[in-house]
């Protein structure tokens, strides 16, 4: 099973040809499930929606941080795009500050070649400093708390974590569950197309028995020779878990 997550930078930059090429890289690559933030959505279109049809996924999204952009009002959301049957949905307000609200995470259970899998798209604070740092493992709480809650079977977290894995808000989940996670597999990486060592997207699963993760990469990476557009400011995180008897 391959899981892709990416940030996909709203409407910034020129949005129609990046759409383009998160498409045909994403044709390249074959992911089962792919988690988005920043997914861009007015009143005349909707990223998520746009791109669940160009690659003929199922498409789970919801609305989140709507204000004026460039003039337009919109939502800066969270979508998931899978080729597996989709069994249920929800979506959760993620504790907020005045500074950086309106942020929600999205969970979509999905049947997988062994059993079911709750798949959580997130993207946590932006913010800086102790604010941050507490409002960030604030919502991972929120979030694990939620997706947990009476659920026995495996749990992925995907997202935009804005937090390298020596941030306190994993130093708590670890704490809760046995965690693995893409970080392991990409040593000196960044996720920040022009920041290094800034490895804040993540691909995280609950080890509960039934998967176990063997592979993980960055894409999105390259930039197009002619026109200098890519595909986000964010780089993407591809997951290859393979399942357990």
């Amino acid at each position: 099973m391959l899981v892709l997550t990416l940030n996909i930078w709203k409407d910034e930059g020129d949005l129609a040809a990046r759409l383009e090429m998160f498409v045909a890289e994403c044709r390249l690559l074959q992911p089962d499930l792919i988690c988005l933030q920043e997914v861009y959505a007015d009143a005349t279109m909707d990223a998520g929606e746009w791109l669940a049809d160009a690659l003929g996924l199922t498409r789970v999204g919801v609305p989140a941080r709507i204000k004026q952009r460039s003039g337009v009002l919109s939502s800066s959301g969270i979508a998931i795009l899978s080729r597996l049957p989709l069994l249920t949905e929800e979506s959760l307000d993620l504790p907020t500050s005045a500074a950086d609200g309106g942020r929600k995470s999205l969970s979509a259970v999905f049947e997988a070649t062994n059993g079911p899998i709750r798949v959580v798209s997130l993207h946590l604070s932006h913010l800086k400093a102790d604010e941050g740092d507490m409002l960030r493992q604030q919502q991972l709480a929120a979030i694990w708390s939620w997706a947990s809650e009476g659920w026995d079977h495996p749990i992925i977290l995907a997202g935009d974590f804005n937090a390298t894995r020596t941030a306190a808000c994993f130093d708590w989940l670890y704490q809760q569950e046995r965690i693995i996670s893409t970080d392991t597999l990409l040593p000196q990486a960044t996720s920040l197309r022009h920041q290094p060592n800034a490895l804040i997207d993540h691909i995280l699963l609950a080890d509960r028995g039934g998967w176990e993760l063997n592979g993980a990469e960055l894409c999105f990476t390259g930039v197009d020779a002619t026109t200098g557009c890519f595909a986000s400011d964010h780089f993407g995180i591809l997951a290859s878990f393979n399942p357990i008897d």
